[in-house]
C-alpha cells in the first residue's frame, strides 16, 4: 500500500458537472485525510464514518439553501 498519495484527478468531474449543467449543477471537490479508516487494513470506523456523513449531508443541505437565495 502506499501512503499520503494524494488523487490525480485533475478536476475533470467538476468541470464536466459544471460544462453539462450550467446554472444549475455545482460540483465541489472534496478531499478528506483517511482518519475515518486504518489506511493499513482498510478497515473503517463505524463511527468516524456515520460522523462523516452528516457533515457531508450538513454541507450539501447548506451549499442547497445558499444556492437557492
Amino acid at each position: 500500500m502506499r501512503e499520503n498519495v494524494a488523487f490525480q484527478g485533475k478536476g475533470e468531474q467538476t468541470r464536466f458537472v459544471h460544462a453539462r449543467h450550467p446554472g444549475v449543477g455545482c460540483a465541489i471537490a472534496i478531499e478528506f485525510k483517511k482518519f475515518f479508516m486504518d489506511e493499513w487494513t482498510g478497515v473503517p470506523d463505524a463511527s468516524e464514518l456515520d460522523a462523516m456523513q452528516a457533515f457531508i449531508g450538513h454541507a450539501a443541505d447548506t451549499c442547497r439553501q445558499l444556492l437557492r437565495g
